[in-house]
């Protein structure tokens, strides 16, 4: 036994003084220039994943991009309702990225109150609160986020639900 507990400790100093010695060789804990820290995006590094990372040497590293509304027509419903965070609160079957979310009200079947409704809802969202959710969650800002096509078509979009 007392042969174990020594190969054991060797085992570990030696593992130990390894690392530390690959730790001081690779720049101690500065930044490590690794392509893992970056987002692929179309063949090229675009931003940094991490705050920690520098990008590898040689490479030109494209700012991360920003999304934007769809404004294409207004874009469809269910981009929209993605793009300004519905999803991120709001449960609806037809989205995928919104199964998880019960922060607010899940929004199957809101179609059978109504445009007016839903309308009201997303311009002035204290108008009606939901029984078991408090006031104030969702954004008041909508009506200056959302141009009026844009309103329109997320209307329409949840109408259909």
């Amino acid at each position: 036994m007392r042969l174990r507990r020594s190969t054991l400790s060797i085992l570990l100093a030696i593992t130990s003084l390894a690392m530390l010695a690959v730790i001081t060789a690779c720049g101690g804990t500065s930044v490590v220039a690794t392509p893992e820290c970056y987002l692929a995006q179309e063949g090229q590094i675009v931003g940094a994943a991490g705050v920690d990372c520098e990008p590898p040497a040689g490479a030109t590293v494209q700012p991360t991009p920003t999304p934007t509304p769809a404004t294409n027509g207004g874009g469809s419903g269910r981009v929209l309702f993605i793009t300004y965070a519905c999803a991120t609160c709001h449960m609806l079957d037809s989205v995928s990225q919104s199964r998880d979310s019960t922060d607010g009200p899940a929004l199957d079947g809101v179609g059978s109150k109504g445009a007016d409704y839903i309308r009201t809802s997303i311009l002035d969202p204290s108008a009606e609160v939901v029984e078991g959710y408090d006031d104030g969650l969702m954004p008041p800002d909508f009506a200056t986020q959302l141009s009026a096509e844009e309103l329109d078509t997320l209307v329409t979009f949840l109408s259909e639900q």
